[in-house]
């Protein structure tokens, strides 16, 4: 299930707004909601480590939430029977992202 519009959920306009700038197509990036966790996956297309695509969505997330303190997990998803790297996830609590929009809609930063 993808999650909130393009104009109420700030932090996914900055993630899909850099992919476009860096021509990343913009669904590379998959929000989701589980349970109360939002979930930031990629979809990693290299056989051997980390797309570059990949690398560049991750780097930039950790941008935004590393100074501010929000706390997160990373999972790494990978083939059955394989050390291939299939799919990264970042997860951050629900309500610790909707304050983090609520801050940027706050600050006109969106």
């Amino acid at each position: 299930m993808d999650i909130y519009d393009k104009n109420s959920d700030p932090f996914k306009q900055i993630i899909k707004g850099f992919c476009k700038r860096n021509n990343i197509s913009p669904q590379k990036p998959r929000f989701d909601i589980i349970e109360n966790t939002v979930a930031i996956s990629m979809k990693n297309h290299l056989k051997d480590g980390i797309d570059l695509e990949c690398f560049k969505i991750l780097n930039v997330i950790y941008q935004i939430i590393g100074p501010l303190g929000i706390k997160f997990t990373q999972q790494l998803t990978c083939f059955s029977n394989s050390e291939r790297v299939d799919r990264v996830t970042v997860s951050l609590k629900k309500e610790d992202y909707d304050a983090f929009n609520i801050r940027m809609k706050d600050n006109g930063s969106i």
